[in-house]
């Protein structure tokens, strides 16, 4: 049974993702993952599997948007679905930009993270993105 310190330890794990992969602590970023990670585009034939794909994908959003892209996530809720523990939660994926009143709402949807304890803390297990939008990625 999952407590409450391990509910705010997943809820910290999403905030360093999100700090991590917006302001290029990559190595901070590969931290997060144990090293078979998968992550999954709902609507998309794309996967990256282990934590150098991870880590490329968030290297090449930062790239694109020159190092201004931003993960907000909302109304998370954890739950304990047979042996895993999944994060359910929504996400807005903003350009920051450089100019005041203009940032750019890029993406929004839903995560479900599947999340796991390990000696030095939760990990990112597998992860699958469902987009709100209908598009093609290319990274």
């Amino acid at each position: 049974m999952i407590t409450l310190e391990d509910k705010f330890a997943i809820h910290e794990l999403l905030a360093r993702f999100a700090h991590c992969s917006d302001y290029g602590d990559w190595a901070g970023l590969e931290r997060l993952y144990v090293p078979e990670v998968v992550t999954e585009i709902g609507h998309l034939p794309l996967k990256y599997e282990g934590v150098a794909a991870q880590i490329e994908h968030a290297k090449e959003s930062d790239h694109q948007t020159g190092g201004k892209n931003r993960h907000y996530h909302l109304n998370i809720y954890i739950e304990e679905e047979g042996d895993a523990v999944i994060a359910h939660y929504s996400f807005l994926n903003i350009n920051a930009g450089t100019t005041p009143m203009a940032p750019k709402l890029v993406v929004t949807g839903r995560m479900r993270d599947t999340v796991v304890k390990r000696p030095d803390g939760w990990k990112f297990a597998h992860r699958h993105v469902l987009y709100d939008q209908s598009f093609d990625l290319d990274f």
